[in-house]
């Protein structure tokens, strides 16, 4: 563990004794999903532990993360409909899906997960706020392992003076108000800090002084909650580093040690690659000149691929060539091993990434129909995205019913009845760029698709060779309107 995230973890672990302070109650996080956490930020952000001046890292954690995600919200939109409270909520999820969803998505697969909860701001391009693991600590959870209390850490720096503030959000019945078992009672509390360090809290301080925070409640009471007021996007894997902990785990968490065999392979390669130049060694006495002025003896000046070796001057041994192997077939082979490991132990189907022979580059296959493990991974990561937007909308409903004041209206993906496939769209893992072309094509001729939309996505025109064909067309177009192609009368 290096001197980082060593104190990081020690920064972490004041805030979480303050925060109980602060709050009476005991925070659950667990210490090994901190550290873990932490492991897989390094590897991300390539720091990885086992870098060394002969190990470099082409950082694959990342572009498995990138990759992940890339897949997940392919062609995603969501259609939150059924009332104007709905179309404001629409609005929120849109700004979030066209901005940051990508980006977010790529975050939960290298920390195991992340929160989305309303920012308490009306504006539906800020409405959203996003929160990694290191800035909340779990208070509550149930049987199931659903997050049900969490305390968020959010910090401001402002000269030399850090500012502090701490939300906890949790129920505060452990009964329904109706006495059904629905809803229950529901607190948010904020508390403001002060201090000169980053390594502690500081003192209290009003909620209004800082500018970002002076809207901010110190405290409000909801009833009538069936669930938490924020969604956990977490990734579907089993965690097996702390199976108490509802926190989920990375991508990669279960391929690190292959990571790692990764990096070694491919800097062994480098290395051979360095080293795979043509090199003549020749005797040092057999470099060296007499000047015919001085009688001094001067050593030639030799260019790179030429070194001098002291080791007697005979007629065998004054010139040595040095003519390196590259075993590039063996390397290639090895990695190719490694990323197929990668991809198992990982969820995909075997042989999804490959060394390319030719470019020397590390690629995706395209997913094909006998990819079963690709498509069932990204199926459940879509799964537990479209439950987290869920539980978002849920949340924001609520935030229009006790901050915004909006009017109650239906809204569909709060309605159990509603399937799926009628908020969320994804496309299809296995459709290829031909489908899609034929699909379209279809819609076009059906006069359901736009012709402009198709020639600049499939055909590959762009605006200006599309207004030029559309012109000669309408020009032909009057022609035969007033008497033919040629003008016949």
């Amino acid at each position: 563990m290096n001197i980082f995230t060593r104190v990081k973890e020690f920064i972490m672990n004041l805030f979480k004794i303050s925060a109980e302070k602060e709050f009476n109650v005991d925070i659950i996080s667990s210490d090994l999903m901190e550290m873990a956490q932490i492991e897989w930020q390094n590897i991300i952000k390539g720091r990885p532990y086992w870098m060394s001046k002969n190990v470099r890292t082409i950082n694959f954690a990342k572009f498995l993360c990138y990759y992940t995600s890339k897949k997940t919200c392919l062609d995603l939109n969501v259609t939150i409909s059924g009332s104007d409270r709905a179309d404001y909520i629409n609005q929120c999820i849109g700004a979030m899906i066209q901005k940051s969803i990508r980006d977010k998505v790529e975050d939960a697969c290298g920390a195991g997960g992340i929160i989305l909860k309303p920012s308490g701001t009306y504006n539906p391009t800020g409405a959203i706020d996003y929160v990694m693991p290191g800035s909340f600590a779990v208070t509550e959870k149930n049987s199931n392992g659903d997050i049900l209390g969490v305390i968020f850490i959010d910090r401001q720096i402002k000269g030399d003076d850090y500012f502090t503030r701490l939300e906890y959000q949790h129920f505060t019945s452990s009964i329904s108000d109706d006495g059904e078992g629905v809803g229950r009672t529901y607190t948010i509390e904020n508390k403001a800090f002060r201090s000169k360090g980053s390594d502690s809290l500081g003192r209290s301080i009003a909620l209004a002084d800082v500018p970002e925070w002076k809207n901010i409640p110190e405290s409000v009471t909801i009833s009538n909650v069936e669930k938490p007021l924020f969604g956990y996007f977490k990734m579907p894997y089993n965690n097996t580093i702390d199976y108490t902990s509802p926190e989920g785990v990375a991508v990669f968490a279960n391929c690190i040690e292959e990571l790692r065999n990764l990096d070694v392979a491919w800097s062994r390669k480098d290395d051979e690659v360095d080293d795979s130049q043509h090199i003549t060694f020749i005797d040092e006495n057999a470099l060296m000149k007499r000047d015919k002025n001085t009688g001094d003896k001067e050593r030639l000046e030799l260019p790179r691929f030429v070194k001098g070796l002291k080791h007697g001057v005979d007629a065998a041994s004054t010139v040595d060539e040095h003519i390196p192997t590259m075993l590039t077939e063996q390397r290639v082979a090895d990695i190719n091993s490694i990323l197929s490991m990668i991809s198992t132990k990982a969820g995909f189907s075997q042989g999804q990434f490959v060394l390319d022979r030719k470019t020397g580059n590390t690629t995706a296959t395209e997913i094909e129909s006998d990819d079963s493990e690709t498509v069932e991974t990204i199926t459940d990561i879509r799964t537990a995205l479209k439950t987290a937007i869920k539980d978002l909308v849920y949340a924001l409903d609520k935030y229009c019913d006790v901050f915004f004041n909006l009017p109650s209206g239906y809204v569909n993906a709060l309605d159990e009845n509603v399937a799926d496939e009628d908020i969320f769209y994804f496309k299809d893992l296995l459709a290829s760029f031909e489908q899609d072309r034929q699909r379209a094509y279809q819609l076009m001729i059906q006069g359901v698709y736009s012709k402009r939309k198709y020639l600049k996505e499939y055909e590959g025109f762009n605006d200006k060779e599309i207004d030029e064909m559309f012109a000669e067309r309408d020009e032909e177009n009057a022609s035969q309107n007033t008497g033919g192609l040629y003008g016949e009368e």
